[in-house]
């Protein structure tokens, strides 16, 4: 009798769990992530302020020959590009010097190498932005390359009158091999959720190479002062405490695109994804609270499913909420690929879902007891 009560409690628990599992995902799906499947772009700036374009480059001299030229070369009539670089060991210094012969609009700071003190990425950002000779700051990366000459004319169009910060996305480029599948998958997962999450009025994150905001809300809050000491977050941690519903706008039409180099070996990745979760324990709690009620409330879903169905029970019900979750998720995520790109993944998305949440746990795990991770060596 005992083994009955208890056998027939945890049946009753799992259908709970599937209940209010299931409800939660429909809920991101249509309430959150719908926002940006359902997206229409509207400019909302027809004026075309100078732009200050900063790059914070250590040992990047490979990336800076490929990826420079497109964003010097950019279709707008005031801008300057401003790289920063941050101790190189490598030809870097040289080749920026090369280019500056060429480019009057190119400025470099160079910050020497140093054994005694490693300043960091947050460092050189500071130094370029006290540097920056305009009030519109657009940041990306050495390693990322705009898709069109029009990059910097889309991010300035796509903010409001009120709106000084804009998001926008930046995927990474298709290669071979099952890796590069899970990076891109990955950033394409992330990039639904925080413009998804922007669209909703709860903007939490940005990513540093295709992010823009003003030269005075970096100075308003103090720049980097309350998270300096954290590897990561000059993106993702500036943006979580200056953005809110009404100074946040998004990016997404198809010129405004910048694509970034993936990384190769799983080594690589896997100490890319831990620098990335740093961060999150300084997001606010609304933020905190979401982002973790999210994959939970996943792995409580299919956990809760596989055990009604391996215990024959709710058999129909079960296997009919599967089926509509995974409509669901399938239909959102193909039309938000409208605008991210990725659709060779989203066949297999609810498999790669999985995947880059238990990846994720792993990597919180280690990051708990470690944090020896680095930006760049």
């Amino acid at each position: 009798m005992e083994i009955n009560i208890s056998t027939e409690f945890l049946i009753r628990f799992c259908q709970i769990v599937l209940l209010t599992s299931s409800l939660i995902q429909f809920v991101f799906l249509f309430c959150i992530q719908g926002r940006l499947a359902f997206f229409k772009v509207e400019p909302k700036s027809v004026d075309r302020p100078g732009v200050s374009v900063l790059i914070a480059a250590r040992n990047e001299e490979e990336n800076l020959l490929l990826n420079l030229p497109s964003i010097l070369e950019q279709d707008y009539a005031e801008f300057e590009v401003i790289v920063i670089n941050d101790s190189s060991v490598d030809d870097s210094i040289s080749v920026l010097r090369a280019f500056e012969a060429q480019y009057s609009h190119l400025r470099i700071i160079n910050i020497p190498e140093n054994d005694k003190y490693e300043g960091g990425k947050k460092y050189a950002i500071t130094l370029g932005v006290k540097g920056a000779k305009y009030e519109r700051l657009i940041f990306t990366d050495a390693d990322c390359k705009p898709v069109s000459r029009k990059w910097i004319q889309k991010v300035v169009a796509s903010r409001t009158s009120e709106g000084n910060i804009v998001l926008g996305y930046s995927p990474y480029q298709k290669t071979s091999g099952f890796l590069n599948r899970i990076v891109r998958f990955d950033t394409f997962h992330a990039g639904l959720n925080y413009l998804s999450f922007a669209l909703s009025g709860i903007p939490y994150m940005g990513v540093g190479r295709n992010l823009s905001y003003h030269k005075s809300s970096f100075f308003q809050v103090g720049g980097f002062k309350s998270h300096y000491r954290l590897l990561s977050g000059d993106d993702d941690l500036f943006v979580n405490q200056v953005a809110n519903k009404a100074n946040t706008n998004i990016c997404l039409e198809e010129e405004s695109i910048v694509e970034s180099i993936p990384e190769n070996t799983w080594r690589d990745y896997w100490m890319q994804k831990r620098r990335h979760l740093t961060t999150g324990f300084k997001y606010r709690l609304i933020h905190r609270f979401l982002l973790i009620l999210q994959p939970l409330s996943l792995i409580l879903f299919w956990l809760s499913s596989l055990s009604l169905l391996v215990s024959h029970n709710w058999v129909e019900i079960t296997l009919m909420v599967i089926g509509l979750r995974l409509i669901t998720q399938l239909y959102i995520f193909k039309r938000s690929s409208r605008w991210l790109g990725q659709t060779d993944l989203i066949a297999l998305a609810p498999i790669f879902e999985i995947l880059i949440v238990l990846i994720t746990t792993c990597a919180h795990a280690v990051n708990a007891v470690s944090t020896r991770v680095t930006w760049k060596t």
